[in-house]
């Protein structure tokens, strides 16, 4: 933490030597002769500790104390005075003082002693605030998690009662829509050869791209996602790498922004296809939690399909004993 204080005091005499005094330690300072002075140094940039006599003309030291503490509480401020009534500094403890320092300042090691207890006050109060931040977002992180679990629990019991292979997938990408809040979302299956990917299913998507990629999808970067057979979280723009790969009927036709998640259908040992979300509607950017949701809907999708096709197969069996 940066150490700089505001020196305050009408006094040239006084002002510069507490500024010598605290320029042998290295600890940098600002210089005001008011409190009206003060006030506005404290507005143009970031003070911690403020030492300030408790005379000073027109507004004391005790209003200056009692209007920064009204505006910025976080501010520690040490009173500098020759009047060590017990009444002044029973105000000044009531206003927020951080400590009370009696003239005349020698070898300043009382001084030095009190600015060394309020920087390791305001370094504790900062990282004690840095912890509850880093709290509180994992408090929100959990959340997201717990919500993302509910609705794949929600997601899986719709699969689980689908008993065909189409409405599974149309099941599957609308489930993943409407829990993740996306524009658009693609299914794509790779054909037995796995050489070629088409797109099976697609929300947002205009009926007319739909069908003419339907029989297969060129060189661009849902081939790409798809072909590296990993799941991909981006939060945000594409980063260049990916950026590069995106084509211009792609950016046009099938993607949105921003967002997009990836998570590909996969059967033991072989790669299915994907499906593809992105562009988030008014939400926190996707994240591990969403992804996490897709991934596993995505698992649960193929075993649906497994399951759909021994169905098939026992129907088979049934209708033709020969078979």
């Amino acid at each position: 933490m940066s150490k700089q204080i505001l020196v305050v005091d009408h006094s040239d005499e006084r002002r510069n030597q507490l500024t010598n005094l605290l320029l042998e330690r290295d600890i940098q300072t600002l210089e005001a002769a008011s409190c009206e002075e003060a006030l506005q140094l404290l507005r143009q940039g970031t003070i911690h500790l403020v030492l300030t006599e408790s005379e000073l003309p027109a507004k004391s030291g005790l209003y200056l104390l009692k209007t920064i503490k009204e505006v910025s509480p976080e501010v520690e401020i040490i009173l500098i005075t020759h009047n060590a009534s017990s009444f002044n500094l029973l105000q000044a403890l009531r206003l927020g003082a951080y400590d009370f320092i009696v003239r005349p300042i020698d070898t300043g090691e009382i001084l030095f002693n009190a600015i060394e207890r309020a920087f390791r006050q305001i370094q504790l109060r900062q990282e004690n605030q840095q912890l509850l931040r880093e709290l509180e977002q994992q408090n929100r992180s959990l959340q997201r998690a717990h919500k993302m679990m509910q609705a794949l629990n929600k997601s899986v019991e719709k699969l689980a009662v689908t008993v065909e292979i189409e409405p599974l997938l149309r099941e599957l990408l609308a489930c993943a829509m409407a829990e993740l809040h996306a524009n658009r979302g693609l299914l794509a299956l790779f054909d037995r050869s796995g050489d070629q990917l088409a797109l099976k299913i697609g929300e947002g998507i205009a009926q007319e791209a739909c069908r003419a990629y339907s029989q297969g999808l060129p060189s661009g970067l849902i081939l790409t996602l798809a072909q590296s057979g990993q799941p991909v979280v981006l939060p945000g723009p594409f980063p260049d790498g990916l950026a590069a790969e995106v084509t211009d009927w792609e950016r046009d036709q099938l993607l949105s922004s921003p967002g997009l998640l990836a998570a590909p259908l996969r059967r033991h040992d072989r790669l299915l296809g994907l499906v593809l979300i992105s562009g988030r509607q008014k939400e926190d950017p996707f994240g591990e939690p969403e992804l996490n949701f897709l991934i596993q809907l995505a698992h649960h999708a193929v075993l649906a399909m497994e399951k759909v096709g021994i169905i098939y197969q026992l129907k088979r069996g049934r209708l033709n004993p020969a078979a």
